[in-house]
């Protein structure tokens, strides 16, 4: 699970340095309540000494607010400038995970001009996880994410300048999104929030993993939907469609729960209205409806390059081919396929099943459950889940704001009946709401007097100090440890290694071939066989060690290449010449035993 710098910083602190045994969730709360305390605190500063430059502070706030489009794209360029100068101490990341390296291979694909690639003649050698060897060689994801990358990519050779460039395109899409539910203060307040939340420290920005692509989606749907039942315009009946097309193109699941109860929400209101005339039409349903079928008509040119079908996904290929757990909890597993290699044998059956054999036991479901309740809370609501509660009762009262809360709510019930451990940007869609709902919150404690006294919006403002506060040591707890380092690390983490291999051989001359030997009993999970879009054209080539007998026809393929084997049993991952000879084939004579022809 990708680590979440915001809430994972408490483990720094004294009492929750050593986590104790049981649910992460009430831990998370008792932080939560640690916050809360030092809430309180500052509000009771606050309200004795009543600092003047905390009402320039607003007064500035209010002044920029007042401008709209000035509002919005400040927030975007203020957080892309703020993690551009954060660079020298938190450099942009390292790959690690196998989504990561799949939406590489899509960018670079997409960077290339073209949609898939050609399968490779040995692509058995290549296999990998989440990626389609045939019928193309070709990521199994969506293609939004990508598509920011890609224009990192080609841009500066570099693709996490497109996650950089997308987390700025967020934060002014928030930003617009909420100037049509609330004054235009909040609103800026709000984008600022989420520079704090998701630009400086979130693995949204510290990965490739994505979630800003989705989130972007989202509040573009809901910043476009209540200014188009205010005044239908050509403009927002794109603006929706195309927010529809980036939910559908980024998390297809969980953005087609999203947009459900907003959608049946603009029909009823169409239909309250009687808005079904030739005016609207032109408005908004025939731009909408051009939109949504070249959005449509892309989608499945795209299936059918990738899978050969136009309505086969890739990632419903990938999952028929490789997966054998399914992606809801009634789903029963589907039978073990025969792989080709040990290690991704190992990391279906012995990393991914033992989820779909969980969910379908009643206490497996229940931690699955409260699992899913504390990663979703501790990435969009903590520290303020005493505020969220209340807003969220108050909010479901309002005729006009309640599509926020029954939205979150018909998300959240798409989320738990997902088979799959939770991550933050599965849930990405749903940023914007989320925010709505803690500034509806905010809104409502201001209005709190106590004896006569400001108590509410002292309250406010202290809640901001301290979420700043906060947000100013996870900065700097990330600086100090950017790589996420163990504090009992021995040696660099797997992605580092491959980093430093591949850096090695990058800077030899020649073209160079590294057969990587897997050690039993490793789980795939840093996984280091991931190639470039172009596999023949590469500097350096990873494959996979399929004993002597099966490198021969790789290595009379790549006559000209320099070969190498790394062996993972190595604690120091020597990067060795390849004699003809696997090290598993070494060990096994030494032994007397017969050389292996395949890793199945």
């Amino acid at each position: 699970m990708a680590p979440d710098e915001f809430l994972k910083a408490i483990h720094t602190i004294g009492p929750f340095r050593h986590p104790a045994e049981g649910s992460p969730f009430n831990e998370t709360l008792v932080a939560e309540v640690a916050i809360w305390t030092a809430i309180l605190g500052v509000t009771a500063a606050l309200l004795i000494i009543q600092p003047k430059f905390v009402e320039d502070v607003e007064a500035a706030l209010k002044r920029l607010a007042r401008k709209p489009v000035l509002a919005c794209v400040t927030v975007g360029l203020a957080a892309l400038a703020l993690r551009l100068a954060l660079l020298p101490v938190i450099p942009y990341p390292v790959p690690k995970y196998h989504d990561e390296y799949s939406y590489i291979l899509q960018a670079q694909t997409f960077a290339a001009g073209r949609v898939a690639n050609p399968a490779h003649p040995l692509w058995v050698h290549f296999e990998t996880f989440h990626v389609n060897m045939l019928p193309t060689y070709a990521s199994m994801y969506p293609p939004a994410q990508a598509t920011f990358l890609a224009i990192g990519q080609v841009l500066t050779g570099k693709p996490w300048w497109g996650v950089w460039l997308s987390i700025g395109i967020l934060c002014a899409c928030v930003t617009w999104m909420l100037q049509a539910w609330m004054p235009a203060p909040w609103a800026l307040l709000g984008g600022l929030f989420c520079l704090l939340r998701y630009d400086l420290f979130s693995y949204w920005v510290n990965s490739y993993w994505g979630g800003a692509a989705a989130a972007i989606g989202g509040a573009l749907l809901f910043g476009a939907l209540p200014r188009l039942m205010r005044r239908p315009r050509v403009s927002l009946a794109i603006i929706i469609a195309l927010a529809l097309m980036i939910l559908a193109n980024s998390r297809p699941y969980e953005g087609f729960i999203f947009a459900v109860p907003s959608m049946v929400w603009l029909l009823v209101w169409t239909v309250r209205k009687q808005m079904w005339n030739l005016r609207f039409a032109k408005q908004v349903v025939v731009p909408a409806a051009l939109v949504l079928i070249l959005g449509s008509c892309f989608m499945l040119y795209y299936n059918w390059r990738c899978t050969g079908h136009p309505t086969l996904m890739p990632y419903m290929l990938n999952q028929a081919t490789y997966h054998i757990s399914k992606p809801f909890l009634w789903q029963k597993p589907n039978p073990i396929p025969n792989y080709h290699h040990l290690v991704m044998r190992t990391f279906y059956c012995f990393h991914e099943l033992p989820y779909a054999v969980r969910a379908r036991t009643a206490w497996g479901i229940q931690e699955l459950t409260e699992e899913k309740f504390g990663v979703y809370y501790g990435f969009f609501i903590w520290p303020l889940l005493l505020l969220f509660i209340p807003a969220m009762w108050q909010i479901m009262k309002s005729r006009r704001d309640r599509i926020l809360g029954i939205t979150l709510l018909f998300m959240l019930a798409g989320l738990l009946i997902e088979a799959w451990p939770p991550h933050g940007h599965y849930a990405a869609p749903i940023a914007c709401v989320v925010i709505a709902i803690m500034l509806y919150g905010l809104r409502l404690l201001r209005t709190w007097n106590l004896a006569g006294r400001p108590v509410g919006l002292m309250m406010v403002r202290a809640i901001v100090v301290v979420i700043i506060a906060w947000s100013a040591f996870v900065t700097a707890n990330t600086a100090m440890n950017p790589w996420n380092l163990e504090q009992d690390q021995q040696g660099l983490p797997p992605e580092f290694e491959r980093a430093r291999i591949q850096a090695q051989l990058e800077h030899m001359p020649g073209q160079h071939l590294l057969l990587v030997h897997t050690r039993r009993g490793w789980t795939g999970s840093d996984e280091w066989v991931y190639n470039d879009a172009d596999i023949d054209r590469a500097k350096v080539i990873w494959a996979r060690d399929m004993g002597t007998e099966g490198n021969k026809e790789l290595l009379d393929y790549y006559p000209q290449r320099q070969v190498w084997i790394v062996d993972q049993n190595d604690g120091i991952m020597r990067v060795m010449a390849y004699n003809g000879h696997s090290s598993e084939d070494t060990m096994a004579s030494a032994v007397g035993l017969p050389p292996r022809k395949t890793q199945n």
